[in-house]
């Protein structure tokens, strides 16, 4: 395990911590990747722009709206590379940006719906529920959890046929916390005739994003994680020659309007998490991207060693990949409901964590991030055994 003299790890980020006073004190909260968390300049932006909407809601609604989103929205494309002068759909969340896709592409009866057992399960559900209504099938791709990236590749490609029609692809995996390689996917899907759909819900400010180089049909992230936006705040972007197929779920005044106006409007739902993107993305160009992303790697595998030492596990079975500020480690009994699990380890050890359940396996998962320490992981793994 690596030692915590490691200067990622010194004084500097003490001050850093403090910036994300609203957690529960004395808590450990090693979830940032189920619902994020925002530091206190970012919190107050948002109070700031409700302030204006709870003091006059008609001119907020109908004058401030509109000029604030478009400026978040070329703060955001420019913060996720997105092609020179383009802009992106600011959503609620991923699950928004998926459900957009999966209801707008061209999908017939006797095509196929390309997934992978690694999905996020609503995303899962939509491509389900459209193919259900179309007469289309899904297909799942069964990934081995700790598949390199030329074996993940190979299993995704070898499962599209003459009838793949649509494939959805995660970038980074929750329940897993895997990274795919969608940089050689997505054109090699491309090739083959299939439309991709990217699932980027842990991306933004966790790994740099570049659409213009990966120009996929579809891609949806959200920015309330490690791109520090208040939840919810997600971006969705797609290809041109999808944009005037894109159908908003939500029927809402600008249904008329052209992307990304068409996306955008959700009636009087507070909009303010999502102006506060841009606020976010400043917060981690302040601390520097790159100095936050190993901090959080450099952490989130410290954690994942010392849980394996708890738990007898040998870290060379343990999967991880580079970049990824999330860890998992299997438990060594499957639990019929996980979240009951998930409340024990919180209630008794007071920390915060993710049991997903994943083919009939039990995991854990942390993550990591600026507001963490060491210590807080090293709590979890004294008392892990006797939680379970």
């Amino acid at each position: 395990m690596e030692t915590l003299d490691n200067p990622l790890w010194g004084d500097d980020w003490t001050e850093v911590r403090a910036l994300f006073d609203t957690l529960q004190v004395g808590h450990a909260y090693l979830n940032h990747g189920g619902f994020g968390n925002s530091p206190r300049t970012v919190m107050l932006a948002q109070r700031q722009w409700r302030a204006r909407m709870n003091a006059n809601a008609t001119r907020f609604f109908r004058r401030e709206v509109a000029p604030g989103m478009a400026t978040a929205s070329r703060a955001v494309a420019e913060f996720l590379g997105a092609p020179a002068g383009d802009s992106v759909a600011l959503v609620t969340n991923v699950t928004a940006a998926t459900t957009i896709a999966v209801d707008s592409v061209p999908l017939a009866a006797g095509d196929e719906f390309l997934v992978t057992d690694h999905g996020y399960l609503t995303a899962t559900w939509a491509a389900q529920r459209r193919a259900r209504e179309v007469g289309a099938s899904v297909v799942t791709a069964r990934i081995p959890l700790t598949a390199d990236a030329a074996e993940i590749a190979r299993i995704v490609l070898a499962a599209v046929t003459p009838r793949t029609k649509v494939a959805l692809i995660d970038h980074i995996t929750s329940s897993t916390a895997r990274r795919f390689p969608i940089e050689e996917l997505v054109p090699a899907l491309q090739e083959r005739g299939v439309i991709v759909i990217v699932d980027a819900a842990h991306a933004p400010g966790m790994v740099p994003i570049d659409l213009a180089a990966l120009n996929p049909d579809f891609w949806g992230g959200n920015l309330h994680k490690w791109g520090y936006a208040p939840r919810s705040a997600g971006a969705f972007w797609a290809a041109p020659k999808w944009r005037p197929a894109l159908r908003n779920p939500i029927v809402s005044w600008g249904q008329d309007e052209e992307f990304p106006l068409n996306l955008q409007e959700i009636g009087t739902h507070d909009p303010t998490s999502r102006l506060c993107a841009p606020n976010g993305i400043a917060f981690l160009r302040a601390l520097g991207p790159q100095r936050v992303r190993e901090h959080n790697v450099k952490l989130a595998e410290y954690g994942q060693a010392a849980l394996a030492s708890a738990l007898d596990v040998d870290p060379a079975t343990l999967p991880g990949d580079a970049g990824v500020s999330m860890r998992l480690v299997p438990l060594p009994v499957p639990y019929d409901d996980p979240r009951d699990l998930q409340a024990e380890i919180s209630d008794r050890l007071g920390v915060e964590v993710s049991v997903p359940k994943w083919n009939g396996m039990t995991l854990l998962r942390v993550s990591a991030n600026v507001y963490n320490a060491p210590s807080e992981y090293d709590r979890l793994a004294a008392g892990i055994r006797s939680v379970l």
